[in-house]
């Protein structure tokens, strides 16, 4: 039987390990045997469920130069989306969807989110929802249309009563 690894170096083996560090270069750094890194990686996986997940993680992180502040915030979008009712593959649609709209109008996606907006602040300046803008705007254009009747009858009736005024002087 081999020499008791101390806990510190148990630990270091770990760290290394889910960093992607390969288990030769492991041994070779902590001077250690290979066995005794395949042993200690082992009786971890035992006593952690899915360390290999966190391990390809890790490494994925690494492999795509990422931080945790934006694994963090992958995580917070996917508590959004499902506090929402909804889901990653319906944002990346909806993302993709918006793409393809701000390359046909040849307009910047920040563009777009910023229309996106302006829609909004004027839905609640007027209270009423987003979805009712479509709705509130033909109101508003059937009010103006007749108004501008009336505008239109009062111009007319107000050029006859000028005409009339003319035509008895």
């Amino acid at each position: 039987m081999g020499r008791r690894i101390p806990t510190v170096i148990k630990i270091r083996v770990l760290e290394q390990w889910l960093f992607g560090i390969p288990s030769n270069a492991i041994a070779l750094y902590e001077g250690i045997g290979c066995g005794s890194v395949f042993r200690i990686i082992e009786s971890a996986k035992s006593k952690i469920p899915d360390l290999d997940v966190l391990r390809a993680v890790a490494v994925k992180i690494k492999q795509d130069n990422l931080s945790l502040k934006d694994v963090a915030l992958g995580i917070r979008i996917k508590n959004f989306l499902e506090h929402m009712g909804s889901s990653e593959i319906e944002m990346e649609r909806l993302l993709e969807d918006i793409d393809i709209h701000s390359f046909k109008t040849n307009q910047p996606f920040s563009n777009f989110l910023e229309e996106i907006h302006e829609i909004h602040r004027f839905a609640s300046q007027l209270g009423i929802s987003i979805h009712r803008v479509h709705e509130y705007i033909e109101v508003k254009k059937k009010e103006l249309q007749t108004l501008q009747t009336e505008l239109d009858n009062i111009k007319s009736s107000i050029l006859r009563k000028r005409i009339e005024y003319h035509g008895l002087q």
